[in-house]
């Protein structure tokens, strides 16, 4: 997910291995946790795609069930779209779905909108950091807490985001420039499984179902499951309900 790292799945991960017999592959996106930033274009959802077919091939593995979360959900799409002989099934987590606001914005505009974004994401001490993640997830645990901090840097006597704007910002761009809706005819010729996972959104509650009824119209084979008073953050929130659902979308071999 967008600011995220790969330790994010350190508790779904091990229950996919362990529960599920599956080979998890959990990697820092560009620009995020370990990982360094690329230009701009690099960041465009189709890029990334190509970016993960590359890591793939030098990994030794053939074909995927693609996990994403979020934004990771959009360059899963770009992938499945892209890579159909690659992709066993797809996993969308509270993404993939929902497009953009601003189809027109540029670059600049969107680094501009990332500055003040990361400003309101970053925290006086690392104290209020953690306890506000607390908060938002409604449960803690010692994975928890070292995924979110690999998520974090000090920097000028603050606590802020490891994803810098300029990356953030190009994220944003490259969504917009490449809808996640522009892959779902590639998706469903493919014919390969499809799970979206949906966290219902209390404020803008229309919003979210005009997403899912035209993401249902679009892929018809397509599984789509809500979990009602969840949080989007369904991989923290609910990690065994998620390696559940992911272990049970797959085909049988």
């Amino acid at each position: 997910g967008l600011g995220g790292c790969g330790l994010h799945a350190n508790e779904l991960g091990p229950l996919l291995a362990d529960r599920y017999g599956l080979h998890v592959v959990a990697l820092d996106p560009p620009g995020h946790g370990a990982s360094p930033a690329l230009p701009p274009d690099a960041y465009r959802p189709s890029s990334l795609a190509e970016l993960t077919a590359t890591l793939l091939d030098e990994l030794g593995l053939g074909r995927i069930v693609f996990v994403g979360f979020s934004w990771g959900a959009r360059v899963g799409c770009s992938f499945a779209g892209r890579n159909p002989e690659r992709t066993t099934a797809l996993v969308l987590i509270d993404g993939g779905y929902v497009e953009p606001g601003d189809l027109g914005a540029d670059l600049a505009t969107c680094v501009a909108e990332a500055r003040q974004e990361i400003e309101e994401d970053s925290f006086d001490t690392w104290e209020d950091y953690l306890a506000f993640q607390r908060e938002s997830l409604g449960r803690w645990s010692p994975a928890l807490d070292e995924a979110h901090r690999a998520m974090m840097r000090d920097a000028n006597g603050r606590v802020v985001p490891i994803l810098k704007p300029e990356s953030l910002g190009a994220i944003k761009h490259g969504g917009r420039l490449e809808p996640a809706t522009e892959t779902y005819p590639a998706i469903a010729a493919s014919g390969n499984p499809v799970l979206l996972l949906t966290a219902p959104e209390p404020d803008v509650p229309e919003i979210a179902e005009r997403a899912v009824d035209r993401f249902r119209t679009a892929l018809p084979a397509a599984r789509v499951q809500a979990m009602p008073d969840a949080i989007h953050d369904l991989v923290s929130h609910d990690p065994a309900w998620v390696a559940e659902l992911v272990a049970a979308v797959q085909p049988p071999p």
